[in-house]
């Protein structure tokens, strides 16, 4: 299987499904899909679209290292998730403003200049909105998700804003080359269980024909009110608030050097993500 090489631009829409990729061609039916050199970064933001930088898979062989500035991200969106160079911790991005917690706790505002290696942004564009007026546990919010953005449609992007009688989450710290793997490292992941706390979980959700690009399922970061608690959303459970949700049809790629597209015809590694993503 061919991989298209870094800084390449080429898209595929379901018109072309039929072309040879190294994407998965449910993917292609779900999603047009773009990969984009680093230089046209901040030249195409538009409503319905995710830039993603690097692949969940990178990530899992312990790519820590990235390209994009957090300003470069800012120019493409005002919501999304990710982690800063060397695993640095958790990014969440709401409302054009970019937070990470470290495994201390601390919440701070990222700098424009600091790096990612992993983050995937979006212009967020409202489709749907639903009320939440009486409270939901994890899974009745899960199923809530899987109703209006089923994992077997296109991609999504989520925002609630609320008053959460629990959010655990997590964070992981910092690593230093020579790097090991992902799944090695959130073993050593640090986790806080907050209670009673008006906050914005923000994310997506992404198909299942997406494994070894995106990650599948639901990837929710979350940060306060208050902007003092933050984080990996693990599980939560919702007192009452609004559900934002967008459909994205495409997904844009930027793929740092040495970083290749996932050749989806090897077996996938979803049961390792889903590890440390959710609630056991």
């Amino acid at each position: 299987m061919a991989y298209l090489p870094v800084g390449a631009v080429a898209s595929y829409r379901v018109k072309r499904a039929a072309l040879v990729t190294p994407f998965d061609p449910a993917l292609i039916h779900a999603l047009n899909i773009t990969t984009v050199g680093h230089e046209q970064i901040g030249s195409g933001s538009a409503d319905h679209a995710v830039l993603q930088t690097s692949t969940i898979a990178a990530l899992l062989d312990g790519r820590y290292d990235g390209d994009v500035t957090v300003g470069e991200l800012l120019k493409e969106g005002d919501l999304g998730v990710g982690t800063l160079n060397g695993l640095d911790g958790e990014l969440t991005i709401v409302d054009s403003q970019a937070w990470q917690v470290g495994v201390d706790g601390a919440v701070r505002r990222v700098s424009d200049d600091e790096l990612t290696p992993f983050a995937a942004v979006v212009r967020f564009s409202c489709d749907e909105v639903i009320k939440i007026d009486s409270p939901l546990i994890n899974s009745e919010l899960h199923d809530l998700l899987r109703e209006h953005a089923p994992r077997a449609s296109g991609c999504e992007a989520l925002r609630i804003d609320g008053l959460f009688s629990r959010i655990h989450a997590r964070s992981v710290a910092r690593q230093s080359p020579p790097y090991h793997g992902l799944v090695e490292v959130a073993a050593q992941q640090v986790e806080w269980t907050f209670h009673d706390l008006e906050a914005t979980v923000v994310g997506f959700r992404f198909p299942d024909c997406a494994s070894g690009v995106g990650v599948v399922g639901d990837h929710l970061h979350f940060i306060s009110s208050d902007r003092r608690c933050s984080g990996h959303v693990l599980g939560c459970d919702l007192t009452s608030g609004e559900l934002r949700i967008e459909a994205v049809d495409t997904l844009r790629i930027e793929l740092p050097t040495g970083i290749v597209l996932p050749d989806p015809t090897t077996p996938n590694n979803d049961s390792e993500i889903s590890r440390f993503e959710a609630e056991g």
